[in-house]
């Protein structure tokens, strides 16, 4: 989970900045064209008057809100259409310039995009460009790198469980020999046949030589436990 801070702005700029209570339906991507942080950009948006908001800005360092995510904003450039009264706006900083900066800010945009859609029960069918409502060129370094749906991809891989530390360090079980293989797998796949274990997935762990050393270690106890059961 990604930290968001928050830089309201003030209750008395809600009719200039968002005069709408909103139900969001919509996550919103921008590209903010210049090469200011995250904060310079919420502080810019809070303190002038212009009739141009967005939820959030993000760097290469942190995530910060500007407007409450129940108010609708100022980004889409469709009057009030969808995407000024139903999305959630977020602008990408540094997208002027590029770089290490914009990328890692780029990065944690896809973090807080993930998160912003599991809390909501949405998929990534809710994430919209700029472009989308008003057809203006925007997010533009990712529409120009023609990167929009690789941009989609990671913030759907960034929604997937990820796999504890644990699992990941669990050591493989490796046959000493393929002939060994062999054996190994027509002993666990003739248990599975013989209805000694329910599961064709150990089988199929061991084919595809993601069968880790304690698996096998508990799969063999059960085989050789049930097998001596049905001998009594």
């Amino acid at each position: 989970m990604i930290p968001i801070k928050q830089c309201f702005v003030p209750t008395a700029k809600y009719n200039i900045k968002c005069p709408h209570k909103m139900k969001a339906e919509y996550i919103t991507v921008h590209n903010t064209a210049n090469d200011a942080s995250a904060e310079n950009e919420i502080k810019y948006m809070i303190t002038n008057n212009n009739q141009v908001s967005y939820h959030f800005a993000v760097d290469d360092k942190e995530v910060i809100q500007g407007l409450p995510l129940e108010r609708n904003g100022w980004h889409a450039g469709d009057s009030n259409g969808n995407g000024n009264r139903k999305s959630i706006g977020i602008e990408i900083c540094y997208s002027k310039s590029g770089g290490e900066r914009y990328a890692k800010a780029e990065e944690n945009t896809v973090v807080l995009i993930a998160q912003l859609l599991k809390e909501r029960g949405w998929g990534i069918d809710r994430v919209k460009q700029h472009y989308d409502w008003s057809k203006k060129n925007c997010p533009h370094r990712i529409r120009n790198e023609k990167r929009w749906n690789s941009f989609l991809k990671k913030i759907e891989d960034e929604m997937k469980p990820k796999e504890s530390k644990k699992e990941m360090e669990q050591p493989l079980f490796i046959p000493p020999s393929n002939t060994a293989k062999k054996e190994i797998f027509e002993y666990i796949e003739g248990a599975h046949k013989r209805g000694i274990i329910n599961s064709h997935s150990w089988v199929d762990k061991l084919k595809n030589d993601k069968l880790t050393l304690s698996e096998w270690t508990y799969i063999d106890w059960v085989i050789r436990t049930r097998s001596s059961e049905e001998n009594k």
